[in-house]
Protein backbone atom coordinates (compact mmCIF):
# COMPACT_ATOMS: atom_id res chain seq x y z
CA UNK A 1 0.00 0.00 0.00
CA UNK A 2 1.91 3.12 -1.37
CA UNK A 3 0.02 6.68 -0.28
CA UNK A 4 0.55 9.51 -1.64
CA UNK A 5 -0.32 12.74 -0.30
CA UNK A 6 -1.51 15.02 -3.53
CA UNK A 7 -1.85 19.28 -3.29
CA UNK A 8 -5.20 20.14 -1.04
CA UNK A 9 -8.53 21.17 -3.26
CA UNK A 10 -11.60 22.85 -2.15
CA UNK A 11 -10.41 23.03 1.11
CA UNK A 12 -9.91 19.17 1.56
CA UNK A 13 -6.84 16.94 2.11
CA UNK A 14 -6.30 14.42 -0.67
CA UNK A 15 -4.14 11.42 -1.14
CA UNK A 16 -3.97 9.08 -3.58
CA UNK A 17 -3.53 5.39 -2.46
CA UNK A 18 -1.63 2.12 -5.22
CA UNK A 19 -3.94 -0.72 -3.93
CA UNK A 20 -1.79 -3.26 -5.24
CA UNK A 21 0.86 -2.17 -3.49
CA UNK A 22 1.02 -4.33 -0.09
CA UNK A 23 0.12 -2.95 2.99
CA UNK A 24 1.98 -2.63 6.29
CA UNK A 25 1.22 -5.52 8.32
CA UNK A 26 0.20 -3.07 11.39
CA UNK A 27 -2.15 -0.81 9.34
CA UNK A 28 -4.24 -4.21 8.22
CA UNK A 29 -4.24 -5.12 11.64
CA UNK A 30 -6.49 -2.20 12.75
CA UNK A 31 -9.36 -3.71 10.60
CA UNK A 32 -12.55 -4.09 12.59
CA UNK A 33 -14.00 -7.88 11.79
CA UNK A 34 -16.96 -5.92 10.17
CA UNK A 35 -14.12 -5.04 7.71
CA UNK A 36 -13.08 -8.52 7.39
CA UNK A 37 -16.18 -10.11 6.64
CA UNK A 38 -16.64 -7.35 3.85
CA UNK A 39 -13.53 -8.91 2.37
CA UNK A 40 -13.87 -12.37 2.66
CA UNK A 41 -17.56 -11.53 0.06
CA UNK A 42 -15.28 -10.61 -2.65
CA UNK A 43 -14.76 -13.66 -5.42
CA UNK A 44 -11.46 -12.47 -6.74
CA UNK A 45 -8.41 -12.39 -4.88
CA UNK A 46 -7.28 -9.04 -6.08
CA UNK A 47 -10.65 -7.19 -5.46
CA UNK A 48 -10.28 -8.68 -1.59
CA UNK A 49 -6.77 -7.22 -1.60
CA UNK A 50 -7.14 -4.03 -2.83
CA UNK A 51 -10.48 -3.64 -0.53
CA UNK A 52 -8.23 -4.30 2.37
CA UNK A 53 -5.45 -1.84 0.96
CA UNK A 54 -7.90 1.15 0.87
CA UNK A 55 -9.71 0.61 4.64
CA UNK A 56 -6.31 0.05 5.85
CA UNK A 57 -5.14 3.51 4.38
CA UNK A 58 -8.22 4.81 5.80
CA UNK A 59 -7.51 3.91 8.87
CA UNK A 60 -3.94 5.54 8.76
CA UNK A 61 -4.59 8.79 7.50
CA UNK A 62 -7.87 9.21 9.89
CA UNK A 63 -5.31 7.93 12.83
CA UNK A 64 -3.38 10.83 11.67
CA UNK A 65 -5.23 13.35 11.57
CA UNK A 66 -7.14 12.60 14.92
CA UNK A 67 -4.73 11.25 17.09
CA UNK A 68 -7.18 8.26 17.74
CA UNK A 69 -5.34 4.59 17.31
CA UNK A 70 -6.51 2.87 13.80
CA UNK A 71 -8.01 0.16 15.82
CA UNK A 72 -9.94 2.00 17.90
CA UNK A 73 -11.78 4.73 14.93
CA UNK A 74 -15.46 3.88 15.34
CA UNK A 75 -17.98 4.83 12.53
CA UNK A 76 -21.29 4.86 11.96
CA UNK A 77 -23.23 4.78 8.86
CA UNK A 78 -25.97 7.90 7.88
CA UNK A 79 -29.30 7.04 6.31
CA UNK A 80 -28.62 7.02 2.69
CA UNK A 81 -25.08 4.59 3.72
CA UNK A 82 -22.39 7.04 3.93
CA UNK A 83 -19.76 5.91 6.91
CA UNK A 84 -18.72 8.68 8.92
CA UNK A 85 -16.75 8.95 12.36
CA UNK A 86 -18.31 8.55 15.18
CA UNK A 87 -15.53 10.45 17.71
CA UNK A 88 -13.91 13.42 16.66
CA UNK A 89 -17.50 13.60 14.35
CA UNK A 90 -15.88 17.22 12.93
CA UNK A 91 -13.37 15.35 11.14
CA UNK A 92 -15.57 14.33 7.46
CA UNK A 93 -13.96 12.38 5.02
CA UNK A 94 -14.52 10.03 1.61
CA UNK A 95 -12.86 7.33 -0.11
CA UNK A 96 -13.30 6.45 -3.72
CA UNK A 97 -11.52 3.69 -5.49
CA UNK A 98 -11.23 2.51 -9.39
CA UNK A 99 -9.06 -0.52 -10.35
CA UNK A 100 -5.99 -0.48 -8.17
CA UNK A 101 -6.23 3.31 -7.06
CA UNK A 102 -8.39 5.14 -4.44
CA UNK A 103 -8.39 8.72 -3.35
CA UNK A 104 -9.09 9.72 0.30
CA UNK A 105 -10.48 13.38 1.23
CA UNK A 106 -10.44 14.87 4.77
CA UNK A 107 -11.69 17.83 5.68
CA UNK A 108 -12.22 19.16 9.29
CA UNK A 109 -15.62 21.72 8.55
CA UNK A 110 -18.12 20.37 6.04
CA UNK A 111 -19.19 16.79 4.51
CA UNK A 112 -17.81 16.14 1.12
CA UNK A 113 -17.34 13.78 -1.87
CA UNK A 114 -14.70 12.27 -3.70
CA UNK A 115 -15.02 10.31 -6.75
CA UNK A 116 -12.03 8.69 -9.09
CA UNK A 117 -12.04 6.70 -12.40
CA UNK A 118 -9.60 4.96 -14.01
CA UNK A 119 -9.26 6.49 -17.71
CA UNK A 120 -10.57 4.01 -20.05
CA UNK A 121 -12.89 3.95 -22.86
CA UNK A 122 -16.21 4.17 -22.74
CA UNK A 123 -17.74 3.30 -25.68
CA UNK A 124 -21.44 4.07 -24.74
CA UNK A 125 -20.70 7.32 -23.67
CA UNK A 126 -22.96 9.55 -25.70
CA UNK A 127 -26.32 6.44 -25.12
CA UNK A 128 -25.21 6.84 -20.86
CA UNK A 129 -24.87 10.77 -21.14
CA UNK A 130 -28.97 10.89 -22.56
CA UNK A 131 -29.54 9.01 -19.36
CA UNK A 132 -27.34 11.09 -16.78
CA UNK A 133 -26.73 14.08 -17.88
CA UNK A 134 -28.74 17.29 -18.24
CA UNK A 135 -29.70 18.50 -22.10
CA UNK A 136 -26.32 20.99 -21.81
CA UNK A 137 -24.06 18.79 -20.24
CA UNK A 138 -25.28 16.22 -23.12
CA UNK A 139 -25.20 18.88 -25.91
CA UNK A 140 -21.35 19.93 -24.92
CA UNK A 141 -20.47 15.99 -24.48
CA UNK A 142 -21.29 15.43 -28.39
CA UNK A 143 -19.55 18.58 -29.53
CA UNK A 144 -16.25 17.10 -27.85
CA UNK A 145 -13.95 15.37 -30.67
CA UNK A 146 -13.97 11.56 -30.19
CA UNK A 147 -10.25 11.08 -29.12
CA UNK A 148 -11.31 13.43 -25.84
CA UNK A 149 -14.54 12.03 -25.56
CA UNK A 150 -13.78 9.55 -23.06
CA UNK A 151 -12.11 11.86 -20.47
CA UNK A 152 -14.85 14.23 -20.81
CA UNK A 153 -17.55 11.97 -19.58
CA UNK A 154 -15.45 10.73 -17.21
CA UNK A 155 -15.12 13.73 -15.82
CA UNK A 156 -18.98 14.94 -15.67
CA UNK A 157 -19.37 11.53 -14.22
CA UNK A 158 -16.63 12.08 -11.30
CA UNK A 159 -18.02 15.41 -10.76
CA UNK A 160 -21.36 14.24 -10.34
CA UNK A 161 -20.53 11.69 -8.06
CA UNK A 162 -18.15 13.48 -5.93
CA UNK A 163 -21.40 15.98 -5.41
CA UNK A 164 -24.09 12.87 -4.96
CA UNK A 165 -21.07 11.60 -2.41
CA UNK A 166 -20.80 14.81 -0.60
CA UNK A 167 -24.44 15.04 0.33
CA UNK A 168 -24.55 11.82 1.51
CA UNK A 169 -27.82 10.69 -0.51
CA UNK A 170 -25.87 9.09 -3.69
CA UNK A 171 -27.76 7.95 -6.66
CA UNK A 172 -31.40 8.33 -4.97
CA UNK A 173 -30.94 11.87 -6.55
CA UNK A 174 -31.60 12.01 -10.36
CA UNK A 175 -28.05 12.99 -12.13
CA UNK A 176 -30.35 15.25 -14.43
CA UNK A 177 -31.24 17.02 -11.86
CA UNK A 178 -28.09 19.54 -11.39
CA UNK A 179 -25.26 21.11 -13.38
CA UNK A 180 -22.01 20.21 -12.95
CA UNK A 181 -20.14 21.11 -16.81
CA UNK A 182 -17.45 18.67 -18.46
CA UNK A 183 -14.65 20.70 -17.79
CA UNK A 184 -11.86 20.75 -15.01
CA UNK A 185 -12.99 23.87 -13.51
CA UNK A 186 -13.78 24.77 -10.03
CA UNK A 187 -17.22 26.00 -9.46
CA UNK A 188 -20.45 25.93 -7.28
CA UNK A 189 -23.24 23.69 -7.63
CA UNK A 190 -26.41 24.08 -6.49
CA UNK A 191 -28.87 20.90 -5.11
CA UNK A 192 -31.99 19.87 -3.49
CA UNK A 193 -30.99 18.15 -0.43
CA UNK A 194 -33.58 16.56 2.22
CA UNK A 195 -33.70 19.72 4.03
CA UNK A 196 -33.36 22.39 1.45
CA UNK A 197 -30.59 23.70 -1.28
CA UNK A 198 -27.70 22.99 -0.49
CA UNK A 199 -24.40 24.74 -2.12
CA UNK A 200 -21.12 22.66 -3.20
CA UNK A 201 -17.70 23.57 -4.00
CA UNK A 202 -16.56 21.27 -7.20
CA UNK A 203 -13.73 21.48 -8.19
CA UNK A 204 -11.63 18.26 -10.84
CA UNK A 205 -8.01 17.46 -9.88
CA UNK A 206 -4.95 15.80 -10.96
CA UNK A 207 -4.77 12.66 -9.23
CA UNK A 208 -2.66 11.18 -12.17
CA UNK A 209 -2.10 10.58 -15.96
CA UNK A 210 -4.40 7.35 -15.05
CA UNK A 211 -7.55 8.62 -13.44
CA UNK A 212 -10.07 11.04 -13.61
CA UNK A 213 -10.43 12.70 -10.32
CA UNK A 214 -13.23 15.42 -8.51
CA UNK A 215 -13.52 16.32 -4.75
CA UNK A 216 -16.68 18.34 -3.64
CA UNK A 217 -17.27 20.18 -0.09
CA UNK A 218 -20.53 21.39 1.13
CA UNK A 219 -20.48 25.05 1.90
CA UNK A 220 -24.24 25.67 2.81
CA UNK A 221 -27.30 24.44 3.63
CA UNK A 222 -30.48 26.86 2.82
CA UNK A 223 -28.91 29.48 1.92
CA UNK A 224 -26.71 29.48 5.50
CA UNK A 225 -23.29 28.88 5.65
CA UNK A 226 -22.79 25.30 7.74
CA UNK A 227 -21.30 26.28 11.03
CA UNK A 228 -17.31 25.36 11.37
CA UNK A 229 -16.40 23.11 14.41
CA UNK A 230 -14.79 24.61 17.54
CA UNK A 231 -11.38 25.70 16.35
CA UNK A 232 -9.23 23.02 18.29
CA UNK A 233 -11.26 20.61 16.36
CA UNK A 234 -11.45 22.23 12.65
CA UNK A 235 -7.70 22.19 13.42
CA UNK A 236 -7.00 18.98 12.72
CA UNK A 237 -7.47 19.13 8.67
CA UNK A 238 -5.68 22.88 8.51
Amino acid sequence: MATVQLPAVARCLMWRVDLDAEPAPRAVACLSEAEWERARRFVFKRDRQRFVAAHAALRSLLSDRTGVPGSLLDFRIGAFGKPALVEPACVHFNLSHSQGVALIAISGDAELGVDVEWLREVPQALDLADHHFTPAERHALAAVAPSARDEAFLRCWTRKEACLKATGMGLRVDTRSFEVGLGADARTVQMAGTGGTLRLALSSFDGGSDAVCAVARVTAHDGAAMRPPPRQESELCA
